[in-house]
């Protein structure tokens, strides 16, 4: 497993852990998450949208990186 699967791995699990909400599957070669949030549709949008945010380096995620 490379570096960027293991980075991928980690943000996905500190995201959603933060949020609440629970992995159901990931798929490393496709990075898709499969997640699933108390708080419903709206809670899972917001996660998945945080992690976007990470993943493409947005400056209004730091208080969620996991690496700093």
């Amino acid at each position: 497993m490379l570096q960027e699967d293991l980075n991928f791995i980690q943000i996905v699990s500190i995201v959603t852990s933060r949020f609440g909400c629970t992995i159901d599957s990931i798929d490393i070669e496709g990075r898709t998450v499969s997640i699933t949030c108390p708080g419903g549709k709206e809670q899972e949008i917001e996660c998945a949208m945080a992690i976007g945010d990470i993943i493409e380096g947005r400056e209004n995620a730091k208080d969620l990186w996991a690496f700093s």
